[in-house]
């Protein structure tokens, strides 16, 4: 007579369930990149304050480095703007369906122990860090740059700049932390 055995899953399913309850999945620039934390923060929210000083002089310092055009600098005084860009909130707003589809199929994974509770959110949070990525490769719904941005960058596309890091993995980063 065959004997069946029966493999209760069900408690390292729990822990997973309990380990995933945890923690969550954050998507974005973080700070171990601080110049990269800032050009993010002033594309997200925008910039409008008195230009200083000493910020002119190092937009003119920049300008001749780089060979761009000087004339539309704010005088001291005047308004200094970058227009507001949300390339993060945006981009995971729009990612909020596909979200929704790949969850549970990853959800599944970790039920059958295919991968465990942080592979399952590292999975999902690469689909919102995938939209970002597009979402700024493409340039969708951006305002256009400002010709001294461009010359300095040596990109017309917002958030892309000389090594593009908006639009890879290297900038737009996936972490699993605790709640």
């Amino acid at each position: 007579m065959a004997k069946v055995r029966d493999r209760n899953r069900i408690p390292a399913i729990m822990r997973q369930i309990k380990r995933m309850n945890e923690r969550k999945a954050v998507v974005g620039v973080f700070d171990d990149a601080p110049n990269l934390v800032r050009i993010a923060q002033m594309n997200e929210f925008g910039v409008d304050q008195p230009m200083t000083a000493e910020m002119r002089k190092r937009m003119f310092a920049l300008a001749k480095e780089y060979g761009a055009p000087t004339d539309r600098i704010p005088k001291e005084g005047e308004r200094f703007r970058v227009p507001e860009r949300s390339f993060l909130r945006a981009g995971a707003d729009e990612s909020e369906d596909q979200v929704r589809q790949e969850a549970p199929r990853e959800v599944a994974k970790m039920m059958a122990g295919e991968q465990d509770a942080y592979e399952t959110l590292m999975e999902i949070g690469k689909v919102v860090q995938r939209r970002i990525i597009d979402k700024v490769s493409r340039g969708d719904g951006f305002e256009p740059l400002d010709p001294f941005t461009v010359a300095i960058t040596g990109e017309s596309r917002p958030l892309i700049g000389k090594r593009g890091v908006f639009e890879t993995t290297q900038g737009i980063r996936v972490r699993v932390v605790r709640r």
